[in-house]
């Protein structure tokens, strides 16, 4: 991750909108909040966030889901 990130432009972070799935990534020394440390530390300062699995029937593509 670290030597794809250096040489980037942006990054794209992709979280999945299930419910218990969602704010996993971003409890303390979680994967997803150490990966968007990374990308600013590394000068990024362009990040696209995808909101991935809004068909699952717990989401349903309720749009109170997606701006949580």
């Amino acid at each position: 991750m670290i030597s794809g990130a250096a040489q980037a432009d942006i990054a794209v972070l992709v979280i999945s909108a299930r419910k218990g799935e969602s704010k996993t990534g971003y409890e303390r020394g979680e994967q997803t909040r150490e990966h968007v440390q990374l990308a600013k530390t590394l000068g990024l300062s362009k990040l696209f966030v995808i909101v991935n699995k809004m068909d699952n029937p717990t989401v349903n593509w309720l749009r109170e889901r997606f701006c949580s």
